[in-house]
């Protein structure tokens, strides 16, 4: 029988699912930890709902209460093999559904694993830390109370340890110290520092505005702080709006994009502190740096900095442009000693939580994490695991990367986007106080993601390469997949490796065996690793006809497949004889033997912040009866015959924004049928 999904198209059903399924919100799962291109959650459980459920018009229920029911088979096993994140599996735990996933990023796969396989070994468990048996229902609240303990028994050790690094200012702790870049005067008879800082507003809030004014005493570049908005001739000694052009404050010189660039391949890039912040009163402060405030970060680099060289021809990676070819080095001192004292801290967590969960009448057998363990060893190891994501956090917030916002006062992420910029000038925030980027915060944000997590249902995740990696047997395939020539994930997620290796290798060795992550994204454009572009496409089209192969092997006959991609503007405009990436998967699709029922636009924004393209669900059938072979001739007479009345049906509850692909739909599912 055809299922919902396959007739009545629930398009406002699912896409309103996602209302509020966004990160931030607290309690949502992507606040675990920095993802790109998460699979939405709550459209994925509507989606996998109504792939299951019979089309039957005499019920008399609508689409919307019919997606409230359960799912009428829990026997079934989902299958991902492209999971990133885990949105996919998470989703299927949300409907008490089996899943197998995995991926080739060690990153999303110890992702995946934290939101859904350790959960599901340890459902339902009271913590161990203080005396309750059992907690009601089947998720991760017990988890949750235990990382939240233990992460504060980590943050008193770790501020025994690096008190002496932050110093307090005037009796208060300085929530952030604002820094500049600098570089040498290039004419030769001066020889003062630049200051290469887009901005000196500290504050633009009203009321409370502060502004930081280079000047030159003694030779050197110092800072002066001062109250009030920033006069517009202050704001940066940027002279224009193009490249590194910046004008000395002492003899006028005027720097540019190739002499910053070639002190940067020399390390000669400094920095200079402007201003110290701390708070009074509920008040934002903003003062100049005190000797005391100075010497704290002038340490030198540690020598336990985790490898990793970032890679120059990534186009969203601005640091190597500037000389800054490993990851350490997007690191103050202080950040990396900081971040280094966490890390180690994690060996001492692990060991007290297993010996708490011991005393608690946990099993002192039945093997460790990596190997589905559920007794106190393995709950010490997955307490570690959470903590390993809260330090990943502070490194996302604590880099010599994170510009600073000067309306909110605080530091910003690393990340803009799916990029690591190269801002001049940068907060560091304090990590030991309760403010943006601090563990008290990120705590908190953390743990509450770890209570809203479904457990219950069982979750497998595998770490493999989905073209050469054996797929499970009757399986019902729900993935995305992977769509040509989208940016690497590989490159951005080396940033957290590298820190995730040093924190989890003796947990999950093979995971982490490697000093960064393959490059070998089915969907990386090719140019960035040095492959010719139309060889890169052959091989992509290769391996993802090789993957639609399995999946059809893999997949059960009585549920749908359904596999999400992409489908760009590039897309619609190609001409002639040119292939896009688009025609590419469905051609995929198709000569695996599937026959496909439905394609459904998936919008997870509003019309107005929409993009150039859209998330495609293609529904497609294992094993439906093809009729006879006919001409081209005989095809268009009986295309042209059966197209209008079935596109009329289709879009008579459509949106005028989805009509370009529920067409498509509608023809390639009659061209399918043969």
């Amino acid at each position: 029988m055809k299922k919902l999904i396959e007739t009545t198209l629930p398009l406002k059903a699912i896409q309103s699912a996602d209302v509020g399924d966004r990160a931030g919100i607290s309690g949502h799962p992507a606040n675990l930890h920095i993802w790109w291109g998460r699979t939405p959650i709550a459209s994925t459980a509507a989606i996998l709902k109504a792939a299951m459920l019979d089309e039957d018009p005499s019920i008399g229920k609508s689409i919307q209460e019919r997606l409230q029911d359960d799912v009428p088979d829990r026997g079934v096993t989902v299958f991902d093999p492209f999971a990133g994140f885990g949105g996919i599996p998470l989703a299927a735990q949300r409907l008490g559904l089996k899943s197998i996933s995995g991926d080739l990023n060690p990153v999303a796969v110890m992702l995946n694993k934290a939101a859904t396989e350790i959960p599901a070994q340890f459902a339902g468990a009271g913590p161990v830390h203080m005396q309750i048996e059992h907690l009601d229902g089947n998720g991760a609240q017990g988890l949750a109370a235990d990382v939240a303990f233990y992460g504060q028994w980590m943050l008193r050790k770790a501020k025994e340890r690096l008190r002496p690094l932050y110093p307090q200012w005037e009796g208060q702790d300085v929530q952030a110290w604002l820094w500049t870049r600098t570089v040498k005067c290039p004419n030769p008879a001066c020889g003062c520092e630049i200051p290469l800082a887009g901005s000196y507003v500290l504050s633009s809030r009203t009321g409370r505005a502060a502004w930081a004014e280079p000047v030159i005493r003694d030779g050197e570049l110092r800072f002066s702080v001062h109250a009030g908005p920033c006069p517009p001739d202050r704001v940066t000694n940027k002279f224009g709006n193009q490249g590194m052009r910046f004008r000395c404050i002492s003899c006028g010189e005027i720097t540019s994009d190739a002499y910053v660039k070639a002190m940067g391949s020399q390390h000669q890039i400094g920095s200079r502190l402007m201003a110290v912040m701390t708070e009074q009163q509920g008040k934002k402060r903003f003062d100049p740096p005190g000797e005391a405030q100075t010497c704290a970060a002038d340490i030198p680099m540690p020598d336990a900095a985790p490898p990793g060289s970032i890679p120059d021809k990534v186009h969203c990676f601005r640091p190597p442009s500037f000389g800054y070819t490993e990851f350490a080095e997007l690191y103050t001192p202080r950040q990396m000693q900081m971040l280094l004292t966490f890390s180690d801290l994690l060996r001492e967590v692990q060991d007290k939580a297993a010996s708490d969960a011991l005393a608690a009448g946990m099993s002192p057998t039945g093997g460790t994490l990596g190997k589905g363990g559920t007794g106190a060893l393995a709950y010490g190891e997955a307490i570690s695991v959470y903590l390993a994501l809260l330090v990943d956090l502070l490194a996302e917030y604590n880099a010599c990367t994170c510009s600073w916002d000067h309306r909110s006062c605080t530091s910003r992420s690393a990340f803009r986007m799916q990029t690591i910029p190269m801002p001049f000038s940068f907060g560091e925030g304090n990590p030991l106080t309760d403010q943006t980027g601090g563990f008290p915060s990120l705590l908190k944000k953390l743990t509450a993601s770890i209570a809203g997590l479904p457990g219950g249902a069982e979750s497998r995740v595998f770490f493999g390469n989905a073209v050469t990696e054996p797929f499970p047997e009757h399986v019902m395939v729900c993935t995305e997949l992977p769509y040509s020539k989208e940016t690497g994930l590989a490159p951005l997620s080396d940033y957290f490796y590298i820190w995730l290796r040093r924190s989890l290798r003796h947990i999950y060795p093979e995971l982490f065996s490697q000093t960064v992550t393959a490059k070998e994204e089915l969907s990386a454009a090719s140019e960035h690793y040095g492959a010719a572009p139309e060889q890169g496409r052959a091989q992509y089209e290769a391996d993802l006809k090789t993957v639609c192969r399995k999946l059809y092997d893999c997949a059960v006959r009585d549920y749908p497949a359904l596999m999400i991609t992409a489908y760009r503007k590039e897309d619609a405009l190609l001409r002639d004889s040119a292939v896009s990436a688009w025609e590419s998967v469905l051609d995929g699709v198709l000569s695996a033997g599937f026959s496909i029922s439905n394609l459904l636009p998936l919008w997870d924004k509003k019309a107005a912040e929409r993009g150039a393209g859209a998330r495609v669900l293609i529904v497609c059938r294992k094993g439906q009866e093809k009729r006879p072979g006919l001409t081209r001739r005989e095809f268009v007479s009986s295309f042209t015959r059966a197209f209008p009345e079935h596109l009329e049906e289709l879009f008579r509850n459509a949106d005028p924004a989805d009509r370009r692909i529920i067409a498509m739909g509608c023809g390639i599912s009659i061209f399918s049928e043969y």
